[in-house]
């Protein structure tokens, strides 16, 4: 019989057991799967039934109704609900900007990037998602007073895709900003 040629068991090199936590890849991808997991713990363990949570909607309600205030008249807000004369919204669960921009902020904390890259990502993000939330209950208010048989489908559809495309989006520009310095080498958290 005839062994098979190739190298012997003293020539393959040993494999480093720790050498899978060494790649960056896998450890972002791991990293950012813990860190948006415990969001979602948070959000809806801790913040959804907390009074700052509720604060902080009826805080989105009186910004939007303000907003909303220089486009139509007869505007008033109550609590977390605005009212028009074309429409009334009330800003729960879910319309905040609560669970993008904790996505966002779990990927770029987690993302191999200096930690003053990763604080100006996260700042500049927070103000993007915000804003963009606020387009969403204004965008609202309108379709809901205007083309109210669109008003469900662009709440449970149409927004929440835009909001998520714009949070990959946002998160893309600045991979590509924070890695511009590193000519296609990552530097280590």
């Amino acid at each position: 019989m005839v062994e098979p040629e190739g190298p012997e068991e003293s020539e393959v090199p040993a494999r480093d057991p720790g050498s899978w936590i060494r790649d960056p890849w896998l450890r972002f991808a791991l990293t950012f799967g813990a860190l948006a997991v415990l969001t979602e713990i948070v959000y809806y363990g801790l913040a959804l039934e907390s009074n700052l949570f509720h604060a902080y909607l009826a805080f989105l309600a009186r910004t939007s109704g303000w907003i909303l205030s220089f486009a139509t008249e007869g505007v008033t807000v109550s609590d977390a609900v605005i009212s028009g004369d074309l429409f009334s919204v009330e800003i729960a669960q879910g319309c905040d900007a609560y669970r993008i921009s904790a996505l966002l902020c779990s990927a770029i904390i987690a993302f191999p990037a200096r930690w003053s890259t990763k604080a100006w990502g996260i700042a500049l993000g927070l103000v993007w998602l915000n804003a963009l939330n606020y387009v969403r209950i204004v965008g609202l208010f309108f379709i809901g007073g205007y083309y109210r048989e669109q008003f469900q489908r662009s709440h449970e559809v149409y927004f929440p895709v835009f909001l998520v495309c714009m949070t990959v989006l946002a998160w893309i520009l600045w991979v590509r900003r924070a890695t511009r310095d590193f000519d296609g080498e990552l530097e280590s958290a």
